[in-house]
C-alpha cells in the first residue's frame, strides 16, 4: 500500500468517524430538547394544580392574566417572597399608619374663632 493510499484510507476513516459523531451529538440534542420539553410540561401542571387548589380557576381568563401581569415585577426582584410580604402587607394596613422613614403629620389646630 502506498502512502497515498494509507492517507486516503485515513481520511475515509475519520471521514466516518466525524459523521458518526454528527449523529451521536444530533441523538444526545435531541434527548435535550426532549428532557427540557418534559420538564417545562411538568412545571406547566404543577402551575396549574397550584392555581387551582387556590381557587383561582373561578377567576375569568381577563382577571387572571391581570393578575399575572401584576404578578410580573417579581421575576426580576431580588427578594421575589420578601416583596410580594410587602405588598400584601402594605395593602391591608389601614391608611392612618406611619410608614418607617416618613415624618408624621404635624398636629392640626383648630382656627381661631373670632369672639364678638
Amino acid at each position: 500500500m502506498t502512502r497515498a493510499e494509507r492517507l486516503a484510507q485515513t481520511e475515509a476513516h475519520a471521514r466516518a468517524k466525524l459523521d458518526a459523531d454528527r449523529t451521536r451529538l444530533k441523538q444526545v440534542q435531541a434527548q435535550q430538547r426532549d428532557a427540557e420539553r418534559q420538564a417545562l410540561h411538568r412545571r406547566r401542571v404543577l402551575v396549574g394544580k397550584l392555581v387551582e387548589e387556590a381557587g383561582l380557576f373561578g377567576l375569568d381568563d381577563a382577571t387572571l392574566a391581570g393578575l399575572f401581569a401584576l404578578l410580573t415585577p417579581l421575576v426580576d426582584a431580588p427578594d421575589p417572597v420578601a416583596l410580594l410580604e410587602g405588598l400584601l402587607s402594605a395593602s391591608t394596613s389601614p391608611a392612618c399608619a406611619s410608614v418607617p422613614g416618613y415624618a408624621e403629620a404635624a398636629p392640626r389646630v383648630a382656627p381661631a374663632v373670632p369672639v364678638g
